[in-house]
């Protein structure tokens, strides 16, 4: 029950939050909420590049092409959870290739060797639990500079979470897509950016939530402010 109102309490302070950006700011206030969303790091050699779950059709031909410019060996797919009812469809013998599948088959088109490209099995609901997963497959490997592939939207959240989540030893580079359409300046005026905007702060409470928690038991975590696109 807690959890409901909490919530629910999240997702009527964000409207309350993005209702005010719209009437005291203007597009100004509104392009600094869409332009905070964005992180960005220059490309560089790394031993790893991660490919984050969702839009896989705009970021595994990104980690294909880093892998063929030579800036890294390998490529880590996530896993998500089945969406509903395929389930009851795989009982039925009926199958369809979930996300990391077809992000497997569309780097085998891209011409990235099956060598190089490795599988998470643990299926993960949200980018905590991928960063979860991620430091247990790194765990046993060495690897000290991480590119991290992901929508221009869930960049700065990913960045935040992935570098408080692994710690200084691993080196984070942030790979927003170039080609994402999610654009900062208009974001308001497309509906599918809109929801994109909407989902990250509406998580972005919750981030804030246990950094403030944190920092009240004097347990924060020295995290440096991102690089934010302009």
């Amino acid at each position: 029950m807690l959890r409901l109102i909490w919530r629910l309490f999240r997702l009527l302070l964000t409207l309350l939050l993005l209702g005010a950006g719209l009437y005291l700011g203007g597009p100004y206030l509104l392009r600094a909420l869409g332009h905070y969303l964005i992180t960005a790091h220059p490309t560089a050699k790394a031993d790893l590049v991660l490919v984050l779950s969702g839009e896989p059709f705009l970021c595994v031909p990104e980690a294909a092409r880093i892998y063929h410019e030579g800036l890294t060996p390998s490529i880590l797919l996530t896993n998500e959870p089945r969406p509903r009812g395929q389930e009851d469809l795989l009982r039925l013998g009926i199958r369809f290739p979930d996300t990391q599948e077809i992000s497997l088959q569309l780097l085998e088109a891209l011409r990235v060797p099956k060598q190089a490209i490795h599988l998470l099995e643990e299926r993960t609901d949200d980018t905590q639990d991928e960063m979860r997963a991620v430091s247990r497959f790194l765990a046993s490997r060495s690897v000290r500079t991480l590119i991290v592939v992901t929508s221009k939207a869930h960049s700065t959240r990913a960045y935040k979470i992935f570098l408080a989540g692994l710690g200084p030893k691993i080196r984070m580079l942030i790979r927003p897509v170039p080609s994402d359409p999610f654009d900062p300046d208009r974001w308001w005026k497309d509906r599918q950016d809109m929801r994109q905007v909407f989902h990250e702060y509406v998580s972005f409470l919750g981030l804030w939530r246990h950094e403030l928690w944190g920092m009240v038991r004097g347990e924060a975590a020295a995290v440096p402010p991102p690089v934010t696109v302009r």
